[in-house]
């Protein structure tokens, strides 16, 4: 497709605020590309930036009524792509930490002593039951992505939910599993 002047820009925009469908595909194929390798360059992951690019042109035609405020589209659609690539950067960042946390309480190996490893042995059991008492759509997700190393867009077509909701289930099964282990970790480590 052409480059799209500043013009036809301006028209597509009128004409997305009458639901027009083409013009949404106008500006669609006009920026999906550039949009793509700009949130490549961002996050260093295709599979990531194929999905900011469809949110951030969902979230467009979603809020397609509200684009009439709109004054410069290039701008406005690259600071929607950055913004949705440092969040999902911030994400990535949290779960991360959250995930080298649980590896850390889980680890067997912590210790070489027997008291130390009958503490280990006890954290492993706890962690595995605290995995049992996750409600089962948190528990497959966190064990589909965390134990099996699946990417979110592939578990989320394997269980046919979205991707978002994927990213809420192990979010909130991260949160679980650390909350039902504070305490017994407390308590271990500060046993007199």
């Amino acid at each position: 497709m052409s480059k799209l002047t500043r013009e036809k820009e301006l028209e597509l925009l009128r004409r997305l605020l009458l639901d027009d469908e083409e013009a949404f595909a106008s500006l669609f194929y006009g920026y999906k590309d550039k949009l793509y390798g700009f949130i490549f360059r961002i996050t260093e992951s295709s599979e990531i930036a194929k999905d900011i690019v469809q949110d951030v042109f969902l979230k467009i035609w979603n809020t397609r009524h509200n684009t009439h405020h709109v004054e410069n589209f290039n701008a406005f659609v690259y600071r929607m792509a950055k913004n949705a690539a440092l969040d999902h950067l911030k994400r990535k960042s949290r779960e991360l930490i959250a995930v080298s946390d649980l590896r850390l309480i889980s680890d067997e190996h912590m210790a070489s002593n027997p008291f130390e490893d009958m503490k280990a042995t006890e954290i492993q059991s706890k962690f595995e039951q605290a995995l049992k008492n996750l409600p089962k759509q948190q528990r497959v997700v966190y064990e589909l992505r965390h134990l099996e190393g699946e990417e979110y867009s592939e578990i989320a077509k394997k269980l046919n939910l979205s991707v978002a909701t994927i990213r809420s289930h192990f979010r909130n099964a991260l949160i679980a599993l650390k909350a039902g282990l504070f305490l017994l970790l407390f308590m271990m480590f500060f046993r007199f």
